[in-house]
């Protein structure tokens, strides 16, 4: 306890006199919320505490600028979906059967992702502070990517059944205790830091760093045998080469050269139906999961059950066993969350936090799309990128409810919002300057 006493009053001390390598040190720290401390009998995790000293810092240093003004316009044109976004939270965090579990998971999964959210657009204002923010953010998978390779040699991971009828297997996991955990927090930053490699405008530098980071990545998600994670990072891939016109028609040729493939060769054919139609033991346990949150949906599909109520009510919904295929009875332990993005936002806030969400969404593509023809190009289809990605992986996984997952889609949305006020201000000073 002594070293992180230290270390806060270190990083207070590195906030206040460098606070934008603070935020950069915050973001490669993200993973740090898997330690744990209770401080007057209130649990917070390394992480929190990272972001409120980050945050009070910046409120003492900004206090004297901050009006309504201000906040509106830093929030741009997002202050009312984050009302309605922390209203319907709040609402639900009294809805939920647990309220003291419910306020923690309100207090780490919403208000605080906004208190980091409003330091990320207050610093963070030209090109090469969007690049120091991925650096960090790049550096940071690297080294869960590493740890999780190292892991073949030096010990840790896990064994998990993954084939009907076949012994269990070992996956790695690298900081994180479960391998999904490593593939929710690496594959949207993987898209991005891409993205960031390739917009650096050295190209032979980029290629060698970028081809070094995605062997790198790649083999991790590899060995940790997340392949929601590998799928959401592919399309996040191909959604920008898609969206860039200049790689456009060879990303679509490569794409239909692709299925060809797998639907000529028996064996990767088999592979694709039976992950696309949920017939593996993945795919069984998701439809299992399923079947026991829509059954606890029906019973208050306008409230849901509150703010940590899936967890806490799913067991009378949920059957604790299937059976397989080849006829054995699989145990299903109930989850936290139910393993779909969009449900598990429905369950945990109700309807309204579910068009809240679809609201975000319908203004973060508006958004990227009208700046795809504009200045960061190769950036912003990144950014637009890693949320497909996201969202991708969030049909069969969810990535949100986690510490380092709220902030990392709160801060997707706060590049995107950065390069749009950096083409506004652009424009203004053309127009300012045909005047």
């Amino acid at each position: 306890m002594i070293f992180y006493c230290l270390f806060f009053v270190f990083y207070a001390f590195f906030t206040w006199f460098r606070p934008k390598y603070a935020l950069y040190l915050a973001l490669f720290l993200l993973p740090a919320y898997q330690v744990k401390f209770s401080l007057g009998g209130i649990p917070f995790t390394f992480l929190e505490l990272i972001i409120l000293i980050l945050f009070a810092v910046w409120l003492i240093k900004r206090f004297k600028d901050l009006t309504i003004e201000y906040f509106n316009n830093l929030l741009s044109g997002w202050r009312w979906l984050i009302c309605l976004w922390l209203l319907v939270a709040t609402i639900s965090m009294f809805v939920a059967p647990e309220l003291r579990a419910a306020a923690g998971v309100w207090r780490a999964y919403f208000i605080e992702p906004f208190l980091f959210l409003f330091v990320f657009l207050d610093l963070i204002k030209n090109k090469r502070d969007k690049r120091m923010a991925i650096f960090a953010l790049g550096l940071s998978v690297f080294c869960c990517s590493l740890w999780a390779i190292a892991q073949k040699w030096l010990g840790g991971g896990i064994f998990s059944t993954e084939v009907w009828g076949r012994a269990q297997v070992w996956r790695a996991t690298g900081p994180f205790f479960h391998p999904n955990f490593l593939g929710l927090y690496s594959a949207p930053l993987i898209v991005l830091v891409a993205g960031g490699i390739m917009d650096s405008g050295k190209k032979i530098r980029s290629v060698v760093c970028g081809c070094l980071f995605l062997s790198i990545v790649f083999l991790a998600l590899i060995m940790a045998r997340s392949e929601g994670a590998l799928i959401g990072v592919l399309a996040g891939l191909v959604f920008g080469g898609i969206v860039t016109r200049k790689t456009r028609k060879y990303v679509l040729t490569g794409l239909i050269i692709a299925f060809l493939l797998i639907m000529i060769w028996p064996v990767s054919r088999q592979y694709f139906l039976g992950k696309a139609l949920l017939r593996d033991l993945s795919g069984q346990f998701r439809l299992n999961i399923w079947s026991g949150a829509v059954s606890l949906l029906k019973t208050s599909p306008v409230l849901g059950a509150g703010l940590d109520g899936y967890e806490r009510l799913i067991p009378d919904y949920q059957a604790n066993s299937f059976i397989a295929r080849d006829g054995r009875n699989f145990y299903a332990p109930p989850q936290p969350y139910p393993h779909n993005l969009f449900l598990a936002i429905w369950l945990e806030m109700g309807l309204a936090g579910l068009i809240a969400f679809i609201l975000i969404l319908i203004i973060f593509f508006r958004q990227g799309f009208k700046n795809s023809v504009k200045r960061d190009i190769i950036l912003n289809n990144a950014v637009m990128g890693a949320m497909v990605c996201l969202l991708v992986h969030g049909l069969v996984d969810t990535p949100y409810f986690k510490n380092d997952l709220a902030i990392i889609f709160w801060m997707i949305i706060g590049l995107g919002t950065v390069i749009d006020n950096l083409n506004k201000e652009n424009l203004s000073e053309n127009n300012k300057s045909t005047i």
